[in-house]
């Protein structure tokens, strides 16, 4: 390498080290870019990923949340039918004692007798069924069976 000095004191270099000197700081600059896109890249796929476990976790809160309502709903129903007096399937007590013994008791409490109440078809299912239901809860008047399901043949144990 030759370094010289003109009348001006600029120093003049040999321009062929300076090419590959160029050559070699652009090359580096390239991998240095390449490399923070790389990081940057992988620093994406890691909140992707992390947005996606949330995702997941967010929708099983939800569904377990519609299972709750659903519950609560059918149980808020049941205790509608024996507040108001009407004829209610055993089993519906035993799932209303089951998810909400204190609901039950009120509805008890405020129990209203009838001269004639209705008497209703089972409105709590199995968990199968209760999960084919996809709207709200309606109310079906069946038939009159020969077994006697008033409220007053139930047996409490809370």
């Amino acid at each position: 390498m030759r370094i010289e000095y003109n009348q001006y004191h600029q120093p003049v270099t040999d321009h062929k080290l300076t090419k590959s000197a160029t050559q070699a700081i652009e090359e580096e600059k390239q991998l240095m870019q390449k490399q923070k896109r790389e990081q940057e890249l992988e620093r994406q796929k890691k909140i992707a990923e992390q947005l996606k476990r949330e995702t997941e976790a967010a929708k099983e809160r939800v569904k377990a949340e519609e299972d709750a309502l659903k519950i609560y709903t059918t149980c808020l129903e049941i205790a509608r039918r024996i507040s108001s007096g009407d004829k209610v399937p055993t089993k519906d007590h035993q799932f209303l004692i089951k998810h909400d013994p204190a609901l039950y008791g009120k509805a008890l409490t405020m129990r209203i007798p009838k001269e004639d109440p209705k008497e209703y078809k089972q409105l709590s299912e199995d968990e199968e069924s209760q999960n084919k239901q996809q709207s709200g809860i309606s109310e079906e008047i069946s038939e009159p069976t020969s077994q006697d399901n008033s409220s007053s043949t139930v047996d409490i144990k809370v």
